[in-house]
């Protein structure tokens, strides 16, 4: 949470614009899971949570389609779930796909909130996307025993890694 563990992801919810200029369920969800109720079962679910605001539905009936990102999607069922208990009136529907279809589909309107386990690109930003962070997400790096190539690995040898640019231990 102070952020001294430097392989860490955000959890973004995405918009088209800012929340206010959504539609009255999904400014009602945003606010639920920026709770405290909706960050305590961030938490409990064994992400990196914040405090939370003080959530109080204004219980709007309606329909929204929540999509994006394979990784937060297991997180957002859960907070839809409680949500769906707290506004009967509601209905949130989940799509499953990744973070660029997540900031695509909020975009296009095809999500009403999309979802994306990363940074926003600056060209997502300059088209209107604007990012949330919902929880943070800590990486686990493991390296098999049987792997004698490589004892300790750097935080810059472990992006290598991960953008692509090292491909075989030998490299490292």
């Amino acid at each position: 949470k102070n952020g001294s563990y430097t392989i860490a992801r955000p959890f973004n919810i995405v918009t088209n614009g800012d929340v206010t200029g959504l539609d009255e369920v999904s400014q009602d969800f945003i606010s639920y899971v920026m709770s405290a109720e909706g960050q305590t079962i961030i938490t409990e679910e064994g992400y990196i949570g914040g405090e939370g605001t003080e959530f109080t539905s204004t219980q709007p009936s309606g329909s929204i389609t929540v999509g994006g990102s394979s990784s937060v999607s297991p997180l957002m069922e859960k907070l839809i779930e409680a949500y769906a208990e707290v506004n009967p009136n509601a209905t949130v529907e989940l799509q499953t796909s990744d973070s660029t279809n997540g900031v695509n589909f909020a975009l296009d309107g095809t999500y009403t909130i999309g979802m994306a386990s990363r940074e926003l690109k600056e060209e997502e930003t300059a088209q209107g996307a604007v990012g949330t962070v919902l929880a943070m997400d800590g990486i686990a790096v493991i390296v098999n025993p049987a792997n004698t190539a490589v004892e300790d690995l750097s935080i810059d040898q472990i992006r290598s890694i991960y953008v692509g640019e090292t491909t075989t231990w030998d490299a490292l």
